[in-house]
Parts: structure tokens; sequence; C-alpha cells
């Protein structure tokens, strides 16, 4: 009985990272349905959500400002939660017929925001976007051919966020970011893909819910246009670039807050999970989030599992003196003490677990992280 469910946690805490995408990625060759982009320029509304951004937030509007698109069809909305920095003096520094400020006293979090703003947006794609996320200046171009009159079905578009070092110099793309836009993208040839970059993503407005206050928007704003019977898809010619975390405590709270915001949008939107309703859908959401968060209590299942199995073959002996490797790396890299692809991916998954171990013990505590604060 050990022995089996050694192997069971083993396929458990394999299956997200490793055998899931190579088979979702299979089955979307075989049989997924890719769509043409079209030629359209809609009316597109930019919503830009900050809090306490003085330090980006002008470039970030400069570079807006010089996306290639036709002015009269874009409009650019900064949205400020409760700001006390310079922020939104550096709004109004810029032509209000180009750049509008709505600016809330009262800090109540990003999706309360989102639910004041957009309904007063004037464009039929509204563009979801952060202060530090830059923004490569044919985007709307790309962006928009997703929406085209070909595209009817297709009711959200997500992209995928690049590295790049101050002075322009851009990041070779890590194993789980080519892995994550890999996944989605061949979910998103199938049916629909798993969330989106809160970064950059686009919605048909008329396909906008109202969400919670306590709502992961850019994981719930999908949910809610998969359930209008629209398609959310990953284009991946749609991206931004931001600079590379330098800092593992800030990444960590935001792992923790990720995981904790995710798995009560989970909770509250278990209807997801009905493949009689949702079809595939419902196995690429149960494969790639639940079984994903699940990594912490697997990880440790099967190392304990292993332990109790060492004498038994060499084989459990090199399991476990394999996973407490990984530990020694991950930690050695968070320490800075080592360099190297190896230890960034061993340090990243174990920020990570340790993170996600943290988020499960507040959620279930009860406990919810509504506002957000920019990792910088």
């Amino acid at each position: 009985m050990a022995e089996i469910l050694f192997y069971l946690l083993l396929l458990l805490l394999l299956y997200p990272y490793l055998l899931y995408p190579c088979l979702v990625s299979v089955y979307a060759k075989l049989a997924g349905r890719n769509w043409k982009l079209g030629d359209s320029q809609p009316h597109i509304s930019i919503i830009i959500s900050v809090y306490n951004e003085e330090g980006v937030i002008r470039e970030k509007i400069d570079n807006t400002l010089d996306l290639i698109y036709p002015e009269h069809l874009l409009e650019i909305c900064v949205v400020s939660d409760g700001s006390t920095d310079r922020t939104n003096e550096i709004v109004e520094s810029f032509d209000p017929s180009r750049v509008k400020l709505k600016a809330f006293s009262e800090r109540k979090g990003k999706t309360a925001c989102l639910n004041r703003i957009v309904p007063d947006a004037q464009g039929d794609i509204i563009l979801f976007t952060d202060a530090n996320s830059m923004f490569p200046p044919d985007l709307l171009q790309k962006l928009s051919g997703n929406f085209s009159s070909e595209n009817e079905k297709i009711g959200l578009v997500t992209g995928w966020t690049k590295y790049r070092k101050p002075g322009g110099t851009e990041e070779t793309v890590g194993l789980y970011a080519r892995l994550e836009m890999l996944t989605k993208k061949a979910e998103s040839m199938i049916s629909s893909c798993v969330g989106a970059d809160g970064a950059v993503f686009a919605i048909r407005k008329n396909l906008y819910l109202p969400l919670l206050d306590g709502d992961i928007n850019d994981f719930v704003i999908p949910l809610n246009v998969i359930a209008q019977g629209k398609r959310v898809v990953l284009d991946p010619a749609v991206y931004c670039f931001e600079q590379p975390g330098e800092n593992e405590s800030k990444e960590y709270r935001r792992q923790v807050r990720i995981t904790n915001r995710t798995l009560g949008a989970i909770g509250r939107n278990r209807g997801f999970l009905n493949p009689f309703q949702y079809g595939s859908f419902s196995f690429f959401l149960f494969s790639h989030k639940i079984l994903r968060f699940l990594v912490p209590f697997t990880f440790l299942g099967a190392l304990i599992t292993a332990v109790s199995l060492i004498n038994e073959s060499i084989f459990y002996a090199g399991f476990v003196t394999a996973q407490l490797i990984f530990v020694g790396i991950g930690i050695a890299g968070m320490l800075k003490l080592f360099s190297g692809r190896l230890t960034q991916l061993c340090s990243f998954f174990l920020l990570t677990i340790i993170a996600q171990s943290v988020g499960w013990l507040r959620w279930t505590s009860g406990k919810a992280d509504v506002m957000w604060k920019p990792v910088r």
C-alpha cells in the first residue's frame, strides 16, 4: 500500500508541470482548432490600474501614447486606487483629452476599481494592464485582429510577459514562462485557456460582468467570459515587457496572495469543474490550477512515503536524496550563494511550494487577501 501511495503521489507531483503540458500539447496538434487573425480596428479602451506608482507611471503613459493605433479609436484611462504619492499629479500633467484619470480617495482594491471604471469606458474592447508593463509599438494592431468579425466566438484575448533588464536588454524567457505560454496556447486551440496574464489581456466590453471585491480579476473575468459561451485564448504575438523581480521576499508575498485569492475564486466558481457543462475546460481547470496548487502536499507526501520505503529499494533512497538536493539548491539560490539556471529553477519552484503552502493556510483559516500592492 505504501508503494502504491508513493507512485500515486509521484504521478500527482509530476502531472501538472510535466505530463499535463505534454498531453494537452499533443491533443492540440491532433485535434486543435486555431483561429485566423482578421482585419479590424475596434475602439479600444486601455485601463491602467495603479496604486502609488510615481516611479513608473510617466513612462507607462508615454509608452501607451506611442502605440501605433488611430488616436480617435483609443481611450487611455488610469484608475488610481487611493494612491498617496505623486501618481495622480503626474497623470494629471498629461493632456486630459488623451489620458483620463479616475482617482478614488479610499482604497478598495484593484477589482473594486475595475467594477467602477469599466461601465464608463468608451471602447468596445477593454485592455487591462499594469503601470510597470510596457507594450511594443504594434501591440494593438496584433491584439485587434483577434476580435475581428471572423472571430465572434472569441471573447477574451490574453498575452504574456517578457522580462527586460534596465537599459533594454531582454532576458531569455525562463523555462516556467515558456511552459505556461505553450500550455495556454494548446488549451486555447482546443477550447479556452485557464486564466489571463493580468499585465496584458483584453475583453469585449459587453461580456464584462461585475466582480466580487475579493475576486482575482485575471482569473475570474475569463471564467465569466466562458460562462457566456465565448472563448478565452492566448495569442503568443501579444506580450508586454517588465523588469525582472530581484527580491524573493516580494515574489513570495505575491505568490501567497495569488494562491489565497485563486483558491477562493475556485471555491466560489466550482461549477466550472463540471465537464458536462464546460467540457474540456473543466479538465484544464482541474489539471492546470487545482493539481498545481496541490503540489506542496504531493511533494511532502512523496518525500515522507519514500523515506518510509527507503529500506525496500535503492530507488527510494535515490528519490529522497534528489528531493533533498533540490531543496538545498533552492535554499542556496534564495540566499544568493550560487547562481545559474538550475539554481534559479530550483529556487523558483521551492519558493512557489512554500508560498502556496502559506496561501492554503491563509485560505483555510478564512483570511482573504483583497488589497494588492505593486511588487517592485
